[in-house]
């Protein structure tokens, strides 16, 4: 079983900033959370080398970039054996214009979410990529008319203060 490091109050204060501005300089960290800059650091790099902070990244907007479709897919494969699984998932992984792919539990077996610069070109890598990939049974879309909201921002207040490490 994997250690637990506890997150004070600050830690998540940390958390929280950080998310909101993840290019913030260390000094403006550090006064944002009333610390100073040595401890704050020491904090940061504690959370990464725990793996509670995973990433620093960079959110472009896919419609000012010409992807004016966003897709959900969901995908049926032939059969739940482990090969076929890992075959359908190294295959859908290595497709740039899927951004994301979960497995889920009911009727569908993946959820993807797909750009694509226009409703042709994504009916193009639906019907010639995606319903190729190993093992496919069934692909069903449906499109973003609007986006309400979007966010890898966690809600940070009130969560639990031990993470597994």
């Amino acid at each position: 079983m994997p250690a637990a490091i506890e997150l004070s109050a600050l830690d998540r204060e940390i958390l929280c900033v950080l998310q909101s501005d993840p290019r913030i300089s260390m000094a403006n960290l550090a006064e944002k959370v009333n610390s100073s800059v040595s401890p704050c650091w020491r904090r940061v790099k504690r959370m990464e080398d725990a793996g509670i902070i995973r990433d620093y990244s960079l959110q472009l907007d896919r419609k000012a970039l010409g992807f004016g479709i966003d897709a959900f897919v969901f995908v049926k494969i032939v059969s739940h054996m482990e090969q076929h699984a890992q075959e359908f998932e190294q295959a859908v992984s290595r497709l740039s214009n899927v951004l994301s792919c979960y497995i889920l539990s009911g009727m569908d077996d993946y959820l993807i979410r797909v750009v694509a610069p226009d409703l042709d070109t994504f009916a193009n890598f639906s019907r010639k990529v995606l319903a190729a990939l190993p093992h496919v049974k069934e692909v069903r879309s449906t499109f973003v008319m609007h986006e309400i909201k979007e966010t890898q921002c966690l809600p940070l207040q009130g969560m639990p203060y031990l993470f597994s490490q």
